[in-house]
């Protein structure tokens, strides 16, 4: 069965829309966290205490030990801590609370949360009404992604923190910066972005010709014309929405949404819109978030729907340095289209895709990986294995521009050998986008961007399959 190319071709692009928008969720919150904090990490380090560039002598005793160990704690020069604390161990008249609070400085260092909130707890187990123990442990709380938990002990050590009057304000603020953080976390987020587009080639068509069968003059008896390819334009658009929810300790809900499309008002059999919901568990510590949730997904075409899929969505994302991040991302969906004419399209479709992002500076970004998918149909004909691979990097122009590149190739290659066009269909597709935003430019509180799309199909059954489409638009984004 000969199925419309427009409709079927659609995933080609949706695959690369749909991941770049669903780790933009991802980005957006890690973004905003670090605005509201970057001025939040000075309440353990002393203000008015000098010794930078001059060397203090430190007589062996409890305490001038200790003090030199609280010290170096304070000022995070953690040779020295360790150095210290294992003098300051010897000595048996040694201030348990400065042992646990070294120690918890030290495995928070190492990115030992587990182990740090330990000391910290142990050390307000001595002296539960201690400010800078009740602070450090909602710190590492905090970090270690246990926001139920975090925000408790910020409400506690702010409360401490209160009798001291204007000598702990700036403390204070930090905390407030620390709770802003934890609502903005479990709060709604996402983004909008519209505007105008134009596309080339809507109907994906190969604008191929072939004569069948030609007269002994030279006259095309019969012919083969696949229609011209449409230009028209339209109104293109993406969103995303998503919600974490703590529930204690690591565990929690994670709520997440996408939309995007196209709509052509002068060719609306064309237009097309994906809307992807998502609900689910999720498991996050500070370098590992683990989800699983039921997905639903719908897409139309024109006017009316074209499929609907239920399914389920794995994720797995580690942090594994402060510039390396790893994630794999697995879908199960069930493709039931509602049309007569895409009843052969019906099936589950299998991906999975390990994307890796490399910070090169804090203005560059590389990111990539491998992808997979696997659609299975009642006929053979239709069923395909996917393999492919993306590309891209981030540009960070300070705070007027960015300009994000991202290509991709994948091979299709189709189950069984098609009688009706004599061959078993092979593709590859070439995708490549281009994003500019502009932030300077920036007004009540939208950002313009410029995209850029373009979309290569190359098959073995050309003169049907083959085509060649340019995507462009600018829109305004705004991000909540």
């Amino acid at each position: 069965m000969i199925a419309p190319t427009a409709a079927v071709g659609q995933a080609t692009t949706d695959q690369d829309t749909r991941i770049r928008l669903d780790q933009q969720i991802e980005r957006q919150k890690r973004d905003t966290e670090s605005d509201l904090l970057e001025d939040a990490e000075s309440f353990d380090r002393p203000a008015s205490l000098e010794i930078d560039g001059q060397t203090y002598s430190v007589d062996d005793n409890v305490s001038d030990v200790g003090k030199a160990l609280y010290i170096s704690v304070a000022r995070q020069q953690w040779r020295d801590v360790r150095r210290f604390l294992a003098a300051y161990e010897r000595f048996s008249d040694r201030d348990p609370m400065l042992v646990h609070y070294a120690k918890g400085g030290l495995a928070r260092h190492s990115g030992d949360l587990d182990v740090a909130e330990g000391h910290y707890r142990e050390l307000l187990t001595l002296q539960p009404d201690f400010p800078l123990g009740q602070l450090e442990l909602a710190r590492v709380l905090f970090e270690n992604r246990k926001d139920s938990e975090a925000r408790h002990a910020f409400e506690h050590a702010h409360l401490l923190l209160t009798e001291e009057g204007d000598r702990a304000a700036g403390v204070r603020r930090t905390i407030d910066a620390f709770l802003n953080a934890l609502k903005r976390r479990r709060g709604w987020q996402g983004t909008i972005a519209i505007g105008p587009g134009y596309s080339t080639n809507l109907n994906q068509s190969s604008a191929s010709y072939t004569c069948l069968l030609e007269a002994d003059d030279g006259t095309c008896l019969f012919d083969r014309k696949v229609p011209d390819p449409i230009k028209a334009a339209g109104v293109n658009f993406e969103a995303t929405l998503g919600r974490d929810v703590p529930l204690g300790g690591h565990h929690g809900i994670r709520a997440r949404g996408l939309l995007f499309g196209d709509v052509y008002p002068d060719h609306h059999d064309y237009s097309q819109v994906t809307a992807i919901a998502r609900l689910g568990y999720q498991y996050q510590t500070a370098r590992n978030t683990v989800t699983l949730a039921p997905s639903f997904e719908i897409g139309s075409l024109g006017s009316s729907v074209l499929y609907d899929a239920p399914g389920v969505n794995a994720e797995w994302t580690h942090v594994a340095s402060p510039r390396a991040m790893l994630r794999i991302e697995g879908n199960y969906r069930d493709f039931r289209y509602r049309r007569r004419a895409y009843d052969a399209q019906s099936g589950p479709l299998t991906d999975i895709n390990l994307t890796g992002w490399y910070s090169l500076s804090s203005s560059w970004t590389l990111f990539g990986g491998p992808d997979f998918a696997a659609k299975d149909t009642d006929d053979p004909v239709d069923s395909y294995r996917q393999w492919g691979a993306r590309l891209g990097v981030n540009k960070i122009f300070g705070a007027s521009a960015s300009l994000l590149l991202l290509g991709s190739y994948r091979h299709r290659k189709y189950r069984a050998y098609s009688e009706l066009f004599e061959a078993q269909r092979q593709d590859d597709q070439f995708n490549a986008t281009a994003i500019a935003r502009f932030p300077a430019l920036k007004f009540a509180g939208l950002v313009p961007e410029a995209v850029v799309q373009h979309n290569r199909v190359k098959s073995n059954i050309d003169w049907l399959y083959s085509y060649n489409r340019t995507t462009a638009s600018l829109r305004l984004s705004h991000a909540f």
